[in-house]
């Protein structure tokens, strides 16, 4: 518990390698006392992050595994893990990983998104679309989850790519980083 919390502390004082020493020691612990259970989760996931950071996305993998593996409801480290097996392009386990993650979490819009991201990619484009929806559904100020439906559409069903942006508009504050996009898409899809 001890390198646990002198890890927390150093990793909120930017001291990333003594964090990240701190972490590693914390779960060396946990496993050679055999306290496999939220502790030994959660200095997994903070390793996980770490490792991220760091560019190690093999150990990032590993670690979250581990988060995952004796914290099957962490819908965060889930998703956090197909991120990391997405930029490994382990398409197939990212996709799983997302999965678990809406399965632990069906509120987690991010999820959602990130899961219809590799969908469309493998062109499943009704079933992205149908997560997309979803996301949105949960979180309407969503702006990542429009950008990626109207996406979809873009050039092939004007009409419901102006409704995404429409829909996007009504619900963004107008200070989005999307919001001069749409606005300019809608135009372009709605003047003659």
């Amino acid at each position: 518990m001890l390198y646990f919390k002198l890890g927390q502390i150093h990793q909120k004082y930017g001291l990333v390698a003594s964090a990240r020493n701190a972490f590693e020691r914390s779960a060396e612990l946990y496993e050679a006392l055999q306290l496999r259970g939220q502790l030994f989760a959660e200095a997994h996931l903070q390793l996980a992050q770490i490792y991220y950071e760091d560019g190690d996305l093999e150990k990032s993998a590993l670690a979250y595994e581990e988060t995952v593996r004796f914290d099957r409801e962490n819908a965060v480290a889930y998703n956090n893990l197909g991120f990391v097996y997405k930029k490994l392009n382990r398409s197939e386990k990212a996709i799983q990983a997302y999965e678990q993650a809406i399965a632990a979490d069906t509120l987690f819009a991010e999820a959602y998104n990130n899961l219809a991201q590799l969908l469309r990619v493998r062109e499943e484009d009704q079933r992205a679309i149908d997560l997309l929806q979803r996301a949105i559904a949960l979180k309407p100020d969503f702006s990542a989850a429009y950008v990626n439906l109207a996406g979809i559409y873009e050039g092939q069903q004007a009409d419901k790519e102006a409704a995404v942006w429409r829909n996007f508009l009504e619900y963004s504050d107008g200070a989005n980083q999307y919001s001069v996009h749409a606005q300019e898409r809608l135009h372009l899809l709605t003047t003659p």
